[in-house]
């Protein structure tokens, strides 16, 4: 499943982070470019979330997964 990472900005500065399901992201990113308009300061950045590579541990209860690492890639506005 793809995931995105939304960021909204003000004045260059982040306010806010989410993280969306593709099957949202146009929903929420509209729904915030109606509440957060550019005329007051505000822009929105979207990333697309890959995985990089998985963090596990061997041991004698078998494999466990430490943690996840993750690579944003920027997404042009549509």
């Amino acid at each position: 499943m793809n995931e995105y990472l939304i960021q909204l900005h003000r004045d260059g500065c982040l306010w806010a982070e989410m993280t969306v399901t593709g099957a949202r992201l146009d929903e929420v990113r509209g729904e915030l470019q109606r509440r957060f308009p550019e005329a007051e300061g505000f822009t929105l950045g979207v990333q697309q979330r890959k995985e990089q590579r998985r963090i596990v541990e061997c041991g004698p209860e078998g494999i466990r997964l430490l943690g996840v690492q993750y690579q944003y890639l920027e997404l042009d506005d549509a």
